[in-house]
């Protein structure tokens, strides 16, 4: 598989405490779409932290214990706070984050052009595709995920995270993911171990597989041509559970991959091969 790595840079980040929340090791370059990790004491662990209305991601190792955040990719480049809190909203600490600057590639991509101006009938669709979509981000499963990812598929490299996306010449959303290509009907893998939360087949991403990792860490995949798995289905990492293909806003066989933390899209491929959890 051809691969396009980054190389980790380990920054200094400033840390104003509001209440005892104690953090050190930051592992991880601070950019949109990156992860922030610092590692917490156990009793810190054992309480929900919250950052605005989302419920942080808490992970264990070896009786250690971390905290771990997805970067938004509109963050403010520069300097920007992360406000912790408890259930009660009860402020226990404020994390200043120097975000730095990332130089995102362009593409531009000819699609169908019922994608650039739906119909009535598909903007129906649209809006209960939306709905679903986000009640599935929203789910939260209170489990230690396994942070050492793999790759779903055996494939090329088609397509990288926050490449700036022209279709058919016009502007649109950010490339939230990481694209594989390979030929239709490759057996796609779970990259790691977790809970199918969602399937379906939806207008803009065609045939979709919703896997929730635990603690708000959420894989999405879709184009698929087939789907192996049922909602609520618990799998394992490396089994079976759909197969590549072309439906909705595809261009050719391939598959999507995106990954959420704290309900914020993250370069999937900080996950695979240890990347992120190699030097803790």
């Amino acid at each position: 598989m051809r691969l396009i790595i980054p190389n980790v840079i380990i920054l200094s980040i400033i840390l104003y405490y509001a209440s005892p929340l104690a953090a050190s090791n930051v592992y991880t370059n601070i950019y949109p779409g990156s992860i922030y990790i610092t590692e917490i004491t156990r009793n810190e662990y054992n309480q929900d932290i919250y950052h605005e209305e989302y419920r942080l991601l808490k992970w264990s190792k070896n009786d250690e214990y971390y905290l771990v955040y997805g970067i938004s990719y509109n963050s403010k480049i520069g300097n920007n706070k992360l406000l912790l809190k408890d259930k009660n909203s009860k402020v226990l600490k404020t994390i200043n984050i120097n975000i730095t600057d990332k130089d995102f590639k362009i593409q531009k991509i000819n699609v169908n052009k019922k994608y650039i101006k739906p119909s009535i009938v598909d903007m129906e669709r649209i809006k209960r595709d939306s709905i679903q979509l986000n009640q599935a981000r929203k789910i939260w499963i209170d489990r230690n995920p396994d942070l050492d990812f793999i790759w779903p598929v055996d494939g090329i490299t088609t397509g990288v995270f926050g490449t700036k996306r022209f279709y058919n010449g016009i502007e649109g959303n950010y490339h939230n993911g990481y694209d594989i290509a390979a030929d239709i009907g490759t057996p796609i893998i779970a990259p790691s171990s977790g809970k199918i939360i969602l399937t379906g087949d939806f207008f803009y991403n065609g045939k979709t597989i919703c896997l929730d990792h635990g603690r708000g860490l959420k894989s999405i995949m879709i184009h698929l041509d087939q789907i192996l798995v049922q909602d609520n289905d618990y799998v394992e990492k490396g089994q079976v559970i759909g197969k590549v293909g072309s439906t909705g806003k595809s261009t050719g066989p391939h598959l999507h991959w995106s990954v959420l933390i704290n309900n914020t899209y993250i370069d999937p491929e900080l996950l695979v091969n240890s990347m992120l959890i190699k030097n803790l």
